[in-house]
């Protein structure tokens, strides 16, 4: 009869074991879920921002394209730029 009760004690530490194994697994799941939704959610921000930059890009592209005369001073605004800052 001793063996029943030690049984019993075994199956009731188990089951509290597993239950409270499941509940932090469950919190675990929804704290991944939360940080996955946020990584999409800024994925999508750079990807809007990336598709900006690139048409800003091709505008500025075809404006060079457009005037070609401008390109020196587009350049030596960049030299001027990069005498400054190393400078400071």
């Amino acid at each position: 009869m001793d063996q029943f009760y030690k049984m019993d004690v075994f199956f009731f530490v188990a089951t509290v074991a597993t239950a409270v194994l499941a509940a932090l697994v469950a919190i675990a799941a929804i704290y991944v879920i939360k940080i996955l939704r946020d990584v999409k959610y800024i994925t999508k921000k750079a990807r809007a921002e990336a598709d900006i930059i690139s048409g800003e890009l091709s505008e500025l592209r075809e404006n060079v394209k457009e005037q070609g005369a401008k390109l020196k001073f587009f350049n030596s605004f960049f030299k001027n730029v990069y005498k400054k800052s190393k400078k400071a």
